[in-house]
């Protein structure tokens, strides 16, 4: 998190650059998943979501505006917790809320693969032919390759210019791949099993039955933990180390097609 402080002082111009597609790729990132939560609640039985006004992908139906602030300046925030009510739940209440509570990081893993594909097919035009041939796209954006950071970070034009045939589609595969690899972050992240995060609900519904019930403290202890974790850059390791093999993973029938 400290890394976008010192871009911000350093470079503001480059800071604001990059804080609006960040800003897109975590607002399509966290609408999202919070609409997952919400729609599967619904379908489970539960209304308190849809009267609540968060069946939406409306940003203002979801954001935390502390949490949006910390997003835009510092790179990590968080939208408003969906509201559920387990009671309402039909048939069995532990599968309802294990389906809920995985529901946002599904969506956050279709929208991975989506945006993926999405970079790639706009990559395939957007790099010059010959260059496709002889390096192939999956390695152009691929993670192993300093091209796709080279457009996420906005210098592509500049480090990468004469290999570039279509400038316009720039922006579309730096959005496509910012929102890939933010919602397979927040996919992963989410998994993490500490409270208030999805993963603690998803391993207490499996492995405890639900039996755990943390009270508000509890969750608010958690949530300082993972910011502490998160400022230390322990979190982002380990999610780097899922991210990365994951990403080049699903390049692998690219690689197939184009080399």
């Amino acid at each position: 998190m400290l890394d976008y402080l010192q871009t911000l002082l350093s470079e503001p111009l480059a800071f604001f650059d990059q804080a609006v597609f960040r800003v897109l790729a975590v607002l399509i990132g966290l609408c999202c998943h919070e609409w997952g939560h919400a729609y599967v609640a619904y379908r489970c039985g539960d209304d308190t979501a849809k009267r609540a006004g968060r069946l939406s992908l409306n940003p203002k139906a979801h954001l935390d505006p502390f949490g949006a602030l910390l997003m835009f300046f510092v790179g990590f925030g968080w939208a408003k917790p969906v509201p559920v009510n387990p009671y309402n739940y039909r048939g069995d209440r532990n599968k309802a809320d294990l389906a809920v509570s995985l529901a946002g990081i599904t969506v956050n893993l279709i929208l991975f693969v989506l945006f993926t594909y999405l970079a790639a097919l706009a990559s395939a035009f957007m790099w010059r032919a010959d260059v496709v041939s002889q390096v192939g796209l999956s390695t152009l954006i691929s993670y192993r390759y300093n091209a796709v950071w080279s457009v996420i970070a906005g210098s592509a034009m500049q480090d990468f210019g004469e290999l570039i045939a279509v400038a316009w589609l720039v922006p579309f595969v730096r959005l496509f791949a910012y929102t890939a690899l933010v919602n397979l972050n927040l996919a992963v992240f989410n998994l993490i099993p500490l409270p208030p995060l999805d993963g603690y609900h998803v391993v207490n519904d499996l492995l405890f039955k639900g039996r755990f019930h943390l009270s508000q403290q509890a969750f608010r202890i958690g949530m300082l933990v993972v910011l502490v974790l998160s400022a230390q850059g322990l979190l982002g390791r380990i999610i780097s180390a899922v991210v990365y093999p994951a990403q080049n993973l699903l390049l692998l029938p690219i690689g197939a097609i184009w080399g």
